[in-house]
Parts: C-alpha cells; structure tokens; sequence
C-alpha cells in the first residue's frame, strides 16, 4: 500500500488572512455606515463635472 503523504496542498495562512480581510472590510463599512451616517457625506461620490476645453 501507498502511503499518503501529511502535507496537503494548501495556500500559505497570510494568502489565506488577505484574502478573508477583504469581506471583513466591506462588512465594517457597512456596519459604520448604519452606526455612523453622518461620517461617510463628505466623500466624494465621483459625480459627472462637465469638462471645459483648455484656451
């Protein structure tokens, strides 16, 4: 019989923390943003400005 070896082929564990901070940081915003409104107004929104042709 073969003999299975221990080591898996898994990624490395900071791959692993990188990859889970990206969700986590969308749920905060969300979660600051429901507790505080009020923070988030004054970040641009990247609203249309007309452009005006150089003279």
């Amino acid at each position: 019989m073969e003999q299975k070896s221990e080591k898996k082929n898994r990624p490395n564990v900071w791959i692993i923390i990188l990859f889970s901070l990206i969700p986590l940081t969308i749920v905060i915003y969300f979660i600051l943003q429901m507790i505080f409104p009020g923070l988030f107004q004054s970040m641009p929104t990247g609203e249309v400005q007309p452009v005006h042709p150089e003279k």
